[in-house]
């Protein structure tokens, strides 16, 4: 699961539109459609391009999915365009240019962004009134991300809710019992104290869990009824509940059951499980773990702990369509077809009956399918705003990393986040 806080603004587009370089559906580019008959009607397919961050085996896996598409549809040719690094800035950039791809690849946090900026294709009423796409089969986390204003702008094709993987041989070994999904963070506490190991001159040897500025902050928060900013971006991040919640955080972060985050940072923090050194590590429940770890040591996965309620942050995606496409409708046409078919191929589905391709598809996840699909059911993106981005790294940068580091209480930390928010949001 990529875990990233990126620092990427809306400045880029913003001032692309001010020079007004960002148009509506007319546009000189996009996917072309050629051919016509004396009546104006395409006799081709229409040449769109989808744009995405695959790269490697999982671009060909793409490919495969899109060739069989091409050869069904008799509305459009589909052509992938890889863009594996600096994908974000460089779809900025063919925004600002009029040479946005017709589809492209977002991570939850961008589309507010986007939508208010007018990049992307209101698909609202075409999704609720199309037989091929239900919403409702939707859990309602993952929907929820791909809207602005309560208008919907994406279809998620993916939603990786963060579960705890463990050492099974570890936990055995120190006497904790394997988790349930009914730990608390308080059974949880208790635990990574048994599996922090100390050698004979105090040194650790052995970590009980991770915790690095990943899994978000927000994973406390929610827990004990808190929030960062509320749907409408009024700013919490410091109410009594979330404070509840980073104090709960506050104390396993002082019990140093966790490699420090430069620790984690040289030795990766993923790393750190896989070769036995962190017993209990949190991570997407598709993340293939279990095969990388292979015949080491058994790895097991349960739901998250639970605060005052269950809740998981869930790594959300969505296919969306550039407002500057020329082939609206063709477009529209690709888009469900190509979420359809990712329902098939990527762990986790953000929709309810997704899970019997998981054994499929990942055949080392069967042992844990049920975990995976309650995790699902109360998993959740960010109330993402339209400064998300910057958002989440006010949040890293004047609350979670102070944190881990020891510099600040949970009150102070809290109260200085709201502070910088406030700011970028004036709210």
């Amino acid at each position: 699961m990529k875990k990233i806080w990126r620092k990427i603004t809306a400045v880029f587009i913003t001032a692309a539109i001010a020079a007004g370089s960002i148009s509506g559906c007319a546009s000189s580019t996009g996917g072309a459609s050629t051919g016509s008959t004396t009546s104006g009607q395409s006799t081709e397919k229409a040449k769109l391009t989808v744009s995405t961050w695959a790269g490697a085996d999982e671009l060909k896996q793409m490919q495969a999915i899109v060739d069989k598409l091409n050869a069904n549809s008799k509305d459009y040719t589909l052509t992938i365009q890889s863009i594996p690094a600096n994908y974000y800035t460089k779809i900025q950039a063919m925004i600002s240019a009029k040479q946005a791809p017709d589809l492209m690849w977002l991570s939850q946090e961008y589309i507010p962004m986007y939508a208010k900026l007018g990049v992307l294709m209101d698909i609202t009423d075409k999704a609720t009134q199309d037989s091929k796409v239900n919403l409702n089969n939707y859990f309602d986390g993952p929907l929820n991300t791909a809207k602005y204003k309560d208008k919907l702008y994406g279809l998620p094709w993916i939603s990786q809710p963060v579960v705890m993987y463990y050492n099974e041989g570890l936990l055995k070994s120190a006497g904790v019992d394997l988790p349930s999904g009914n730990w608390s963070w308080e059974d949880f506490r208790t635990a990574a104290k048994k599996l922090t190991k100390v050698d004979s001159s105090g040194k650790i040897t052995q970590w009980g869990t991770v915790i690095d500025g990943w899994p978000p902050v927000q994973t406390w928060i929610w827990a004990y009824g808190g929030e960062t900013v509320d749907k409408d971006g009024k700013i919490l991040i410091d109410s009594r509940e979330s404070i509840k919640g980073l104090t709960e955080l506050n104390k396993i972060l002082r019990d140093n059951v966790s490699p420090t985050q430069e620790q984690a940072q040289n030795m990766g923090d993923a790393d750190l499980f896989k070769t036995g050194k962190v017993a209990m590590f949190f991570g997407g429940a598709g993340d293939d773990l279990e095969k990388q770890v292979g015949n080491k040591f058994k790895v097991g996965m349960a739901e998250i702990p639970h605060g005052d309620k269950k809740v998981t942050f869930s790594w959300i995606a969505s296919t969306v369509i550039s407002s500057q496409t020329k082939n609206p409708d063709a477009a529209y046409k690709a888009l469900v077809d190509l979420t359809n078919a990712t329902f098939q191929w990527k762990v986790v589905p953000p929709i309810q009956d997704g899970f019997d391709m998981i054994p499929k598809n990942m055949p080392e996840k069967e042992y844990a399918l049920d975990v995976i699909k309650k995790s699902s059911q109360y998993a959740r993106g960010f109330n993402n705003q339209e400064k998300e981005t910057e958002i989440d790294t006010a949040i890293g940068d004047e609350l979670y990393t102070p944190l881990i580091n020891g510099k600040k209480t949970p009150e102070q930390a809290a109260k200085d986040a709201a502070a910088k928010i406030k700011t970028i949001t004036g709210k």
